[in-house]
């Protein structure tokens, strides 16, 4: 086993697009591939936010505290919609928690990750041109006084007072394919092996299911977030994946740092110690 084989930009999405030569990876236009939409254009998410004041500061909370639903989404993007028309703003919500906007013009702005706010005073996080700035507060304005937030409010639920505009630009020519397939869930991943060409298949249950697709090629999989589904599933078939595939790499990214350890047959015997499940350290 190696750790460490290489140094990778900080989280997910950073080592993702160091492995697909991408310095800055345009994330939502990506993602909308992904999600069925087209190669062309300048993209931004424009996810659903609720933003709370708490003391001096104004918090950040995403669409995992706010139980949107899709309707809910289709209803209040479409005002949005509305407004910003004239723009040649389009947007859309594949997800409830998953919006993006295509740009009718101009380059995306300067803008910090949803990951990257949640949870923190967004003073000093807005987008850093002032046109955008004013877009956020038009979006505001439109969303705070919507039927369905008055009826989130009225049932108790936090609103979706405001978007964040975060992860623009357009796709570049693809020119790398580090991948012959990839399997994943996530619309990040399905976005590069959609703009790189690689065969794009769901999440299997497990390693035994992975398919070579007849080819010696090197394969990713999207592992999912459950710790313990990793380790039931995946973690505990290692040492036949090895078998079977010579070598496999695993990429652990965090917010931090990214570890990356490359097992062959010679570190089976690592297997047989002693030590906590993986559940343990989540």
């Amino acid at each position: 086993m190696r750790v460490g084989d290489a140094p990778c930009q900080h989280g997910r999405h950073g080592w993702l697009a160091q492995a697909f030569g991408l310095e800055s990876p345009p994330v939502a236009a990506l993602e909308q591939l992904a999600e069925g939409g087209g190669r062309e254009g300048t993209w931004l998410r424009a996810d659903p936010v609720h933003l709370r004041v708490e003391g001096d500061a104004l918090r950040l909370y995403d669409a995992s505290s706010l139980g949107l639903t899709a309707g809910e989404a289709a209803n209040l993007a479409a005002s949005l919609q509305q407004h910003f028309a004239g723009d040649g703003m389009v947007f859309s919500t594949p997800a409830p928690d998953r919006w993006y906007v295509k740009l009718g013009s101009g380059d995306a702005p300067r803008t910090t990750s949803l990951e990257d706010a949640v949870g923190r005073n967004v003073f000093g996080l807005l987008p850093g041109d002032k046109t955008w700035r004013n877009a956020l507060t038009e979006a505001q304005m439109i969303l705070s006084g919507h039927d369905v937030n008055a009826r989130r409010e009225a049932g108790g639920k936090p609103a979706v007072n405001s978007v964040w505009f975060w992860g623009g630009g357009r796709l570049p020519a693809a020119h790398a394919r580090p991948y012959a397939a990839i399997y994943a869930s996530d619309a990040f991943t399905r976005g590069l092996a959609a703009w790189s060409g690689a065969a794009v298949s769901p999440l299997p249950r497990g390693l035994d299911e992975v398919d070579l697709h007849g080819s010696d090629d090197a394969i990713l999989v999207e592992l999912p977030a459950r710790a313990t589904a990793i380790e039931e599933r995946w973690f505990a078939a290692l040492g036949h994946a090895v078998e079977r595939f010579d070598r496999v790499r695993l990429i652990l990214p965090t917010a931090e740092a990214t570890v990356v350890a490359s097992l062959t047959g010679a570190a089976r015997w690592r297997w047989f110690r002693a030590s906590k499940p993986l559940s343990a350290y989540a």
